[in-house]
């Protein structure tokens, strides 16, 4: 029974032998190729970086004269509903409300101004039509949306778009009707200071394009 054993035994050995030598060897490919996959990341490297191209397609020289500055404080509302068929959903109601905030800028594009002798003494300037120069400062909150229970069936409020309405062009038109006077009497200022603070004694008249 002993001898048995012992031949058993035995011949394990080559088998231990065989198993710990696959696995030296398993071990020795793994550092290689470790090694390797470090060998190749020193010789091929990445670098990443970001580029942002414009060119210049044209300058204009602007001599914008601010004459008034409007702080203006509102909220712009937008409403909408469902429909079936052309009809109004009742409870379908969706409103939609942005605060605002901004300062207006009115004034005249100064290299349009013309100034014409009259007399001796005396000058006349012409004024060209009032423009909107633009808004500082300009703060939006965000939207507060009110809604009903078929609310989902309305339309939902574009944000961008409520505030290009706020800030269009149709905006700075009515500001510059509602502050005419205003405008025309600062433009007056300016260029009656301007003018006399080289003499004193010349006299200036005013023509506004309509």
């Amino acid at each position: 029974m002993l001898v048995k054993l012992f031949k058993a035994r035995f011949r394990l050995w080559p088998v231990l032998l065989i198993a710990a030598l696959v696995v030296a060897g398993s071990c020795a490919a793994f550092a290689s190729g470790a090694v390797n996959v470090m060998a190749l990341k020193s010789l091929f490297t990445s670098n990443s970086h970001e580029r942002d191209s414009q060119v210049i397609q044209s300058v204009k020289r602007v001599q914008e004269v601010a004459l008034l500055s409007l702080h203006m404080e509102g909220i712009s509302k937008h409403e909408s509903n469902g429909g079936i068929f052309g009809v109004a959903v009742p409870a379908s109601e969706r409103t939609t409300l942005i605060q605002y905030k901004f300062d207006a800028k009115l004034g005249i594009d100064g290299s349009q101004v013309t100034i014409e002798p009259t007399g001796p003494n005396s000058y006349r300037v012409t004024i060209p039509q009032f423009i909107g120069i633009g808004f500082d400062e300009p703060v939006f909150e965000e939207p507060l949306e009110m809604s009903n229970a078929l609310s989902w069936m309305a339309t939902p409020a574009v944000q961008t778009r409520m505030i290009n309405n706020i800030l269009s062009d149709e905006n700075k038109q009515k500001y510059i009707s509602q502050n005419e006077a205003a405008l025309k009497e600062q433009a007056k200022v300016f260029y009656s200071r301007l003018i006399t603070s080289v003499d004193s004694k010349i006299t200036v008249d005013f023509a506004f394009a309509e």
